[in-house]
């Protein structure tokens, strides 16, 4: 709010005060943005605004929401006002990715994501939108090491730094579309997901099995048919597409194609010089191929969890429902998704009478320990007054 304030009451400090608060680097000849040194401000100033977001939402929106529906256990609220975040975050910016998408001419093509290369200048709404993104995931790291640490902990952990690298290389190196694909197919499923786990604190078993379902589905087509459909398309369409090349320059000044330096500053200098030279090699696609199927093989780890679940609540198995803190109590430790994934399940009433007699036999085991245990102290106690 401070620099929102300087911003607009001293005109004298717009231009130090601009770049944190809005997307800068606009070419005023064709309206379209480049990359350039205040993308940093910018990105750091949303760091901070989504964290001060998402603290002030859980706080005085999510959780007062949650304790009004009902929701009677803090830490189920604290749960709630988490996932509930994280549903308002993509409810946003998912529908602006796919519009994002969709209004380019190779929304439905793949060879068209490498065409053209490279797009120096870009147009504002998928700068913000990129840049939106990047912020989000970086707040995402400081948000996973300082809440009570989760059984899958180190893969959130290995999963948000190949995320932030996936975008900024896409950014750097100008393969936006690329980018923007990649992160309105991982995104399709963060609104269903939170979703359901939302209904499920809120009592809403039914509706949250109806979600969990079309959550499954698009799980399936998102993140293991369309994704493996776009490393496909990197590892046979780009050597048929884009030659090794460079090229240096901005936009409107563009020299190329070059041929590709034998040393590795060419891979440096785009961080550094938003004008110089960027290079494209087989190198280089080979090493974006080995990011994304990590990802994907960390992505087949979450729903090898998903899927046993489900196979476990078809057969009529019931999985307890345990903490994922590493603070939680001793006994069977699942992780965080395959917790929630667990707990999607709605046990039927004919399970629940098959479970009956367990808990009647229960009931008696103890009841009898407990007269036994009476009888040994009267036992005892008659032997003192001998």
């Amino acid at each position: 709010m401070t620099l929102l304030y300087i911003d607009c009451s001293m005109p004298q400090a717009v231009p130090y005060t601009s770049k944190f608060l809005w997307i800068s680097h606009r070419q005023s000849s064709t309206g379209l943005y480049s990359i350039g040194n205040g993308d940093v401000c910018f990105v750091l100033f949303k760091v901070l605004t989504l964290s001060w977001l998402r603290e002030g939402c859980m706080e005085y929106l999510l959780a007062p929401f949650a304790a009004a529906m009902g929701v009677a256990k803090k830490r189920k609220r604290i749960r709630f006002s988490e996932q509930g975040w994280v549903l308002m975050y993509y409810t946003v910016f998912w529908p602006l990715g796919m519009f994002i998408w969709t209004k380019e001419s190779h929304f439905a093509n793949m060879d068209h994501l490498w065409t053209g290369w490279p797009q120096r200048d870009i147009d504002g709404l998928t700068k913000f939108y990129i840049l939106t993104q990047l912020s989000y995931w970086i707040q995402q790291v400081i948000s996973v090491n300082i809440e009570a640490r989760r059984k899958d902990y180190w893969l959130n952990v290995v999963h948000h730094f190949i995320t932030i690298t996936l975008i900024l290389v896409s950014y750097v190196y100008h393969h936006t579309r690329v980018g923007v694909l990649i992160l309105v197919m991982m995104d399709a499923i963060e609104i269903l997901f939170p979703f359901a786990k939302c209904l499920r604190y809120l009592g809403y078993t039914t509706l949250c099995d109806v979600v969990f379902c079309l959550f499954f589905i698009t799980w399936v087509l998102s993140r293991h048919i369309l994704y493996l459909m776009t490393c496909w398309s990197v590892y046979s369409d780009v050597p048929r597409i884009m030659e090794a090349s460079c090229f240096i320059g901005s936009a409107g000044n563009l020299h190329g194609p070059l041929p590709v330096p034998d040393d590795w500053w060419h891979l440096i200098e785009p961080w550094l010089y938003p004008n110089g030279i960027v290079c494209h090699s087989n190198g280089f696609r080979i090493s974006i191929l080995v990011y994304l199927l990590l990802l994907q093989v960390l992505m087949m780890m979450w729903f090898g969890f998903i899927c046993k679940v489900a196979i476990g609540v078809l057969d009529g198995r019931v999985v307890d429902d345990v903490r994922s803190d590493e603070e939680s109590d001793e006994g069977p430790q699942i992780t965080e998704l395959e917790k929630d994934a667990n707990s999607f399940a709605t046990v039927s009433s004919w399970q629940e009478s098959r479970l009956q007699p367990r808990h009647s036999a229960r009931s008696s085991s103890a009841a009898q320990i407990g007269n036994d245990g009476n009888g040994y102290l009267k036992r005892k106690a008659h032997g003192k007054e001998e």
